[in-house]
């Protein structure tokens, strides 16, 4: 059996900001069906940004680092892909929001274009998932979560900015790349806030058993006995995030002795 690696789990916090498709169409009304043939200009990664979960730095990657790529072709996203796998191959657990339906799907059908490896399995966690399956807010998009809750905002932007992106517009890459570091800020506020409700990351894994499973932290009260239905549990919250768990280890269950009339 493998032992504890007795180190904190590498939790990133990550986004992307994709473009429109840049479609052909004979009317900007009704419902007419565009086909696939249609499409001038795939959809790709302008941008993407991430954090490590306890540390201040965010990071970013954009097309336009990559100059003389970007200088041949505006739309070439292979350098923020590349640089993408590079980071989420490294990572333990990845935290996004509606991240399970969108940038995770997205991110590996750019990656699968520019002949890169699967990434290696990783833990999730969709706080949209995660606040739609414990609460029932009026909305569960980013932007509401953190007014809401009072964590913050997503950041504005200047109108036409994602068809000023898909002009070559380097300026409007800039900006979008501001706009994902504060979308990235926002959901660590929120995944903070939620952490107590996340049930499918357990530290424990990575130290030697003690502590809160879902923030690390050791500060944690016993509080009484969780019972299962044939076995009992010590049950502890933790002082840090709040969230409660129980000892792996069953309570020695009572002897009983049967009588035979």
């Amino acid at each position: 059996m493998t032992k504890p690696q007795n180190r904190k789990p590498r939790i990133i916090l990550w986004d992307i900001e994709t473009t429109h498709n840049l479609v052909a169409t004979f009317r900007l009304f009704g419902e007419d069906y565009i086909p696939p043939q249609n499409i001038i200009q795939e959809r790709y990664i302008v941008c993407a940004a991430w954090k490590e979960l306890g540390e201040s730095k965010v990071h970013t990657v954009a097309t336009t680092d990559d100059a003389a790529r970007y200088k041949a072709d505006p739309h070439d996203d292979y350098h923020v892909v590349k640089t993408l796998h590079d980071m989420l191959s490294e990572a333990d657990v990845l935290v996004h929001h509606n991240g399970d339906a969108y940038d995770i799907k997205f991110f590996r059908g750019r990656a699968i274009v520019h002949g890169l490896p699967p990434l290696p399995p990783i833990k999730m966690v969709d706080t949209k998932k995660v606040a739609k399956t414990h609460f029932l807010f009026n909305s569960n998009r980013l932007d509401y979560l953190g007014k809401f809750l009072g964590l913050g905002r997503k950041a504005s932007t200047t109108p036409g900015l994602w068809l000023e992106v898909l002009k070559g517009n380097k300026k409007a890459v800039k900006e979008m790349v501001v706009y994902n570091i504060q979308d990235v800020l926002l959901l660590e506020n929120v995944f903070k806030q939620l952490q107590p409700y996340v049930t499918n990351i357990n530290q424990h894994l990575f130290t030697d058993g003690t502590g809160c499973p879902r923030c690390g932290s050791k500060h944690v009260q016993s509080r009484g006995v969780h019972r299962a239905e044939s076995r009992a549990y010590q049950r502890f919250q933790c002082q840090g995030c709040g969230g409660w768990f129980k000892h792996a280890k069953a309570e020695p269950t009572p002897k009983t002795t049967t009588r035979v009339l």
